[in-house]
């Protein structure tokens, strides 16, 4: 008599573990969440294929620009600079023309300078007698001479001596001011202008 164990494990039914069904089921919900995911994907990336093709088309815009300066010969663009320079002098030349023309009618007063009124005052100076203020407007047609002296003959004396000189014999002195101080009473102003 011969026993049998039943109860062997390669005896027992073996329990499947996938069956197909559970696979197609895996399967379909893989290809769900993985197709979702895709889409998701693709859908965040467009705004980003937006701003490539902007940026490709700008870039072929300015790659047609700069075919086209390269193709601009150099003699254009030196006689562009010609132009440019031609014009700039032209505008030059007209700004000095309308301060010839404006010197020349004596629009800005004394066209001499005013070197030979202060040589005319050194070489007129009399001892005792200074200056305090010198005062010359409208390009020298009015003077307005301020001092101070130790005698109040001195101040003719002064005036003599001035009008000696080409650049003040032109010019009458018409107004003479004395006054003594009175902080020294030894000291004389005096004021000596021209008419205008």
């Amino acid at each position: 008599m011969q026993q049998i164990n039943l109860y062997q494990p390669m005896f027992r039914q073996q329990k499947k573990v996938f069956s197909a069904l559970t696979m197609l089921q895996v399967l379909g919900f893989f290809t769900v969440v993985l197709g979702g995911i895709y889409g998701y994907t693709i859908s965040s990336l467009e705004p980003f294929r937006q701003e490539l093709k902007k940026t490709t088309v700008e870039f072929e815009r300015l790659a047609g620009q700069i075919e086209t300066l390269r193709g601009k010969t150099p003699q254009q663009a030196q006689a562009n600079l010609l132009e440019a320079e031609i014009a700039r002098l032209t505008q030059n030349l007209d700004y000095r023309r309308k301060l010839k023309e404006a010197l020349e009618a004596g629009s800005f007063g004394n066209t001499e300078g005013f070197s030979s009124y202060f040589e005319a005052l050194a070489t007129g100076h009399v001892d005792g007698a200074w200056l305090t203020n010198i005062q010359i407007a409208q390009g020298g047609k009015q003077l307005n001479l301020a001092g101070k002296t130790v005698d109040p003959e001195l101040v003719p004396v002064y005036m003599k001596r001035l009008s000696e000189s080409p650049i003040f014999s032109r010019r009458g002195f018409n107004v003479l001011e004395l006054a003594r101080s009175e902080k020294e009473a030894a000291v004389v102003s005096f004021n000596i202008a021209t008419g205008g």
